[in-house]
């Protein structure tokens, strides 16, 4: 039994950790402590993040297992489709989160390639009119170049020369040539500004063509932008509908959990029932054994209790007291634990040894075995009584016991039974206990 005895009240702060009010399962436990980074081999193979968010997944369940050892199969089963209801939820939020700020951003570049297009069309459309506007240009001046390459050179069928060697007098000879060299000065500028026109023609076309590649390249952005656009709006509509839907789940496990609620303090009353029973019987052979023990001191007589150690088994960790109970790693420890349905801490009043069903248990210490046989969410149970050690009562108990073998005097390591899951249990392990007085204490300060 992984869950009995002390009840707390849980204060604001866990309250705000709980399953139901949507938080995290089990309470932050401190981190591994720092270690310098390891340089891998070259060949070593990548981590795979599917695999990485499975095996997380997969230890937040066995977390909420194991806060809920010793209760009902289906309360585990609410509070497991809680946690992993909201572990979905939490991700698709994320994913909707992400997926609304790509649409942000599509929209963005979308706007902004749209405004870049319109200012590129918009000087394409100034370009080809100036461009227009100095064709025009040109075609005046070639004309106007051509009239007066008419007057001057085929006007009344002879040319500028005849004309002013057709002079009466000198003054008119030399009025007339004045006159043609002013014609041919002008028509010289006109041939000029055709040059310049020429030059002007050629830089605008040139500007027409690069400001047409820039808007045909900002037309193949703006579709692109457009096509992501619209797949960032259908993503971040998948993302929302997602969302809603696991929201849904979310609240549906919530309210069954919910459910479980008066079952569960039902149940866990009749643990501490059970578990209350038992401490009254220790203390009271505690207070017997004391006062045997203050008479046989009054008498002079030597110390009783303490059975001596014997017997081969589990081996002692060496420095305390009792011998393992059993050949297996500690896989959780004696403290309080957070119940996520009914929002208390609990005791787990002992540690569990995560061995195999079948697998043998071993007597502590040496002892007697008052009590062996079913006792409710315990399962199988076994407590031995080693008498008083070091000014106290201690006992010991096996719990969730598959088949019990051993009765009355039992020695050191001699075996008692076999490990189950039987009572409240949601896997094969050994549930060892100690109480001093009557009282359960952490079974590392006596191992």
């Amino acid at each position: 039994m992984r869950w009995r005895g002390l009840r707390i009240a849980v204060p604001a702060v866990a309250a705000t950790a709980s399953l139901v009010a949507g938080a995290a399962v089990v309470g932050a436990s401190a981190g591994p402590p720092s270690v310098a980074p390891v340089a891998l081999p070259a060949a070593a193979p990548a981590a795979d993040p599917l695999r990485q968010k499975k095996n997380r997944v997969d230890g937040e369940i066995d977390q909420v297992q194991e806060s809920l050892e010793g209760a009902s199969k289906d309360v585990v089963a609410a509070a497991v489709a809680v946690r992993v209801a909201q572990r979905n939820l939490s991700a698709a939020q994320a994913a909707s989160r992400a997926a609304q700020a790509a649409l942000a951003t599509a929209v963005a570049h979308d706007k902004q390639v749209a405004a870049d297009l319109a200012v590129a069309e918009a000087q394409q459309a100034k370009a080809e009119r100036q461009l227009a506007a100095g064709r025009a240009q040109q075609e005046d001046t070639r004309g106007q170049l051509g009239r007066m390459a008419r007057e001057a050179y085929m006007g009344s069928g002879i040319s500028g020369l005849a004309v002013a060697l057709g002079a009466d007098s000198p003054d008119e000879f030399a009025d007339r040539v004045a006159l043609a060299g002013i014609a041919l000065r002008s028509q010289g500028g006109v041939v000029d500004e055709l040059a310049v026109q020429q030059a002007e023609l050629v830089a605008r076309g040139t500007k027409v063509q690069a400001v047409a590649g820039q808007v045909a390249e900002l037309k193949r952005r703006s579709a692109a932008a457009v096509a992501a656009r619209q797949a960032a709006q259908k993503a971040a509509a998948a993302a929302a509908a997602r969302t809603a839907a696991l929201l849904t789940a979310e609240q549906t496990a919530l309210k069954v959990a919910q459910s479980k609620v008066a079952a569960e303090k039902k149940r866990l009353d009749a643990l501490q029932g059970e578990q209350s029973k038992l401490q009254a019987m220790l203390v009271a052979r505690a207070k017997a054994e004391a006062e045997a023990e203050a008479r046989r001191r009054r008498a002079g007589g030597g110390t009783g209790g303490g059975g001596t150690s014997g017997g081969g088994g589990a081996p002692s960790s060496g420095g305390g007291y009792l011998s393992y109970a059993a050949n297996g790693p500690i896989t959780s420890p004696f403290g309080l634990r957070y119940h996520p349905i009914l929002h208390i801490w609990r005791l787990h009043s002992g540690i569990d040894f995560g061995i195999p069903c079948g697998t043998p248990v071993y007597a502590a210490a040496a002892g007697t075995i008052i009590s062996a046989g079913w006792a409710g969410g315990y399962g199988n149970r076994v407590v031995i009584d080693h008498g008083m050690v070091r000014g106290v009562d201690l006992a010991t108990t096996y719990n969730h016991l598959t088949r019990i073998v051993a009765g009355g005097h039992v020695r050191r390591g001699q075996l008692i039974a076999y490990s189950g899951t039987t009572g409240l249990s949601t896997g094969c392990h050994l549930h060892f206990e100690t109480l001093v007085n009557g009282t359960f204490v952490n079974p590392m300060n006596w191992l």
